[in-house]
């Protein structure tokens, strides 16, 4: 087999269609790659050019389905075939040996691509073997098992059709899994409400988000769902090879060929099966429809409840999604007949229990669950067991972004999450710490803002945090800073965070308190930053989420962390903040702009104040605002009334 392997080789070469071809494809393909490496110099990220490389796996593809045809259909030459068939198993052996062939050459083309991806590894210095190992599963899915896709459909066409429709066949599934056809269903979505995508998703086998903003935090798409469904049409399609190529005397072939058709199935099945990915296209199950789809209608409402929460005890199983087994210690003043909270609604309720391990009876409708009291006594816990997973949020094998402002566990009373308003989430903050204990099983590591034992976190705060994946803990200063391991931030500015700090603090806090000693910073991942309110700068007690280590960024963060979170305050929070931090940037909207702009109205009014009360005196009183949690007024009706010595 070996010698028949090695004379196929060179065979190969010697056809002057088929040598050319390979030599004009291995020069396109590194001529990008090179240009790809000079744009490194530019861009100088290793992640960018990860994405550069994997974006020719549709010519990897599309060369592979056409060489492999046109070097296998030779083979059916009777003169060949005949000379093979006196062979046991001749024939099989001469396509087998041809199939080796194109193997070798797809391996050769494969570790080409990975060649450069591990310079720009080294010339980046990401020193991380996680990501090493990234790249290496990358390459092997999107380029050897895309090229190796073609190649069996390559093989399929050449043994069952003639030219003709072969290559009708071969442009055809070309057509079909090319970023060209992704119009297709978005066109008949959004113009006539016809949803194909499911159709266009089991054809889908290229990498996806290469077009889009990278997500340093979580790298390039590698989900579970990713290799079934490659597996599933690499093992559907080589049974129909082996089960052209076998005999009735070929047993072994024909059990191999029903083991391989059995594999695929399993593998459409596990394809199937619900979990959490980051897809940034616009099917309406996606990173960008699937929420912005659902809360343009008035969906979300708020409502206070009369119980609080004491502690949380939280039981966590993160693989193909977020499997959450929740016990909720309860403070009831007295009895009540249900008890109301908040989950973001893809997380589907499997089963409530009480204290006794009794079945409670629930109501679910959207974000918001309702748990049923069938007794006359107050409950003092519930235990809450659901799974599921955020199209935004994801937490999976490959990374977990959970951000404590976010209900992926149960929130006490209704509370709004998205603001249609800006396409992005509101933060949910309590005010007061609770007691959290969480048991976390997943393989990456898992870091939160709580203590860690292990893979237990416990402690007391406003809310729980929790973010794996690319990410690296650093001991800077008095501070824990959690930073992207592929986007580094320089982080001279936290040595120098008191005195940043100071005017500030002087200015707004006077003889307050503030300690920022051991408040643990986050870095906000691409999906955070474009997602939440305020491009991702979240703040709590005990932490924060910035997606910069600039003045402006920590003083916003940590300033941030004194104001509750409300609502009705969020447009002049953010008209105190551009004003408070980029100070020329908003003095110099041209006058037109700010008096005929509706959306500068209340900008606009706020700067009048300004000049008719003073600078000082309108932030400090804003600040005030801000913080006052019983001043239920609106932004509007707070400038409007605000004046001198009343406020």
């Amino acid at each position: 087999m070996i010698t028949l392997i090695r004379k196929n080789f060179k065979l190969f070469f010697k056809s002057i269609y088929l040598a050319l071809g390979f030599f004009i494809f291995s020069i396109v393909v590194n001529v990008y790659l090179i240009e790809g490496i000079y744009k490194l110099s530019i861009h100088k990220d290793a992640l960018y050019y990860l994405i550069h490389s994997q974006k020719i796996s549709i010519i990897y593809f599309v060369f592979f389905v056409f060489i492999s045809y046109e070097y296998l259909v030779k083979s059916k030459n009777e003169s060949i075939l005949e000379c093979f068939s006196v062979i046991n198993n001749g024939k099989f052996k001469l396509y087998f040996s041809k199939l080796a062939v194109l193997v070798i050459i797809i391996v050769i083309m494969t570790l080409n691509i990975m060649i450069y991806n591990y310079v720009a590894y080294f010339v980046m210095n990401v020193n991380s073997l996680s990501y090493a190992y990234h790249i290496f599963l990358n390459n092997f899915l999107n380029v050897f098992l895309v090229s190796f896709l073609g190649v069996c459909i390559g093989t399929v066409t050449s043994l069952y059709l003639k030219r003709f429709p072969a290559y009708l066949i071969m442009i055809f599934s070309t057509v079909l899994i090319s970023p060209i056809f992704e119009s297709v269903p978005y066109i008949l979505f959004m113009g006539f409400e016809v949803n194909i995508y499911p159709l266009r998703e089991i054809f889908n086998i290229l990498p996806p988000n290469l077009d889009w903003v990278e997500e340093e935090l979580y790298g390039l798409s590698i989900e579970s769902y990713r290799w079934n469904l490659l597996i599933f049409w690499i093992c559907f399609l080589s049974s129909f090879v082996l089960l052209k190529l076998s005999t009735k005397k070929s047993k072994l072939l024909n059990f191999v060929a029903i083991i391989l058709l059995s594999f695929s199935l399993i593998n459409l099945y596990s394809y199937t099966k619900p979990g959490s990915i980051v897809k940034k296209d616009y099917n309406p199950n996606s990173f960008v429809a699937f929420d912005e789809l659902y809360y343009i209608k008035d969906v979300q409402k708020e409502e206070n409840v009369e119980f609080n929460i004491l502690a949380y005890g939280m039981d966590l199983t993160i693989g193909r999604q977020l499997h959450s087994d929740i016990k909720i210690s309860l403070d009831e003043k007295e009895y009540l007949n249900s008890y109301k909270f908040t989950l973001y609604r893809n997380y589907k309720v499997e089963k409530i229990l009480s204290k006794k391990n009794e079945i409670l009876e629930f109501r679910r409708e959207g974000d918001y669950l309702e748990v049923f009291n069938p007794t006359n006594e107050k409950l003092e816990e519930i235990r809450i067991l659901y799974s599921g997973y955020s199209p935004v949020f994801y937490s999976n094998s490959q990374g977990v972004l959970l951000p404590g402002c976010f209900p992926y566990y149960p929130i006490e009373g209704y509370k709004k999450i998205y603001l249609k308003e800006q396409s992005s989430y509101i933060p949910i903050i309590r005010d007061d710490n609770i007691k959290f204990n969480v048991s976390t099983k997943s393989n990456l590591d898992i870091y939160s803002n709580l203590q860690k034992d292990n893979n237990n976190f416990f402690g007391e705060a406003q809310a729980v945090t929790l973010i794996g994946g690319f990410v690296e803990e650093k001991n800077i200063g008095n501070n824990i800073f959690y930073g992207l391991t592929l986007e580094k931030l320089n982080t001279n500015a936290l040595l120098d965070i008191n005195n940043i700090l100071e005017p500030y603090k002087n200015m707004f806090l006077e003889n307050e308190e503030f300690n920022i000693t051991g408040k643990k910073i986050f870095q906000s991942p691409a999906t955070f930053t474009s997602r939440v309110m305020d491009n991702g700068l979240v703040s709590f007690k005990d932490h924060i989420f910035i997606y910069g280590l600039d003045k402006e960024n920590l003083v916003q963060g940590f300033l941030q962390s004194t104001i509750p979170q409300d609502i009705k305050k969020i447009e002049i929070k953010s008209i105190f903040f551009d004003y408070l931090l980029y100070k020329n940037r908003i003095l110099n909207i041209p006058k037109e702009e700010l008096e005929n702009n509706k959306s500068y109205e209340l900008h606009n009014l706020f700067l009048k104040k300004i000049n008719e009360l003073g600078e000082n005196y309108v932030l400090k009183n804003t600040y005030d605002f801000l913080r006052n949690k019983n001043d239920t007024r609106d932004s509007t009706t707070f400038i409007r009334d605000l004046t001198k010595g009343g406020h």
